[in-house]
């Protein structure tokens, strides 16, 4: 379950299905992908569909998770005890 965010711009839109910060071509996606988040009761639920390229991070992220949205989108948190934490979205590259 989706339990804390990074972004409180990113909770609003998780609330209401918009904001200005979210390209409108990555609004479908993006909350496809929340919604996946927010039912994962294990973290290996997340690792499919393939297309979600679930991933450990590593340095300055270490502890961390990330999952493909679309291009250089991610959604990056920490998984504990079942829940999201920390939920963020990030453009690489």
């Amino acid at each position: 379950m989706l339990k804390t965010f990074a972004q409180a711009w990113l909770e609003e839109f998780w609330h209401t299905g918009k904001h200005k910060r979210v390209p409108a071509e990555l609004t479908a996606q993006l909350l496809r992908k929340m919604d996946m988040l927010n039912r994962a009761q294990q973290i290996k639920d997340l690792g499919a569909p393939p297309s979600n390229h679930l991933h450990r991070l590593r340095g300055d992220r270490q502890g961390q998770w990330a999952i493909s949205v679309n291009g250089p989108w991610r959604l990056c948190f920490r998984f504990e005890g079942g829940d999201i934490h920390d939920l963020e979205l990030v453009q690489y590259h």
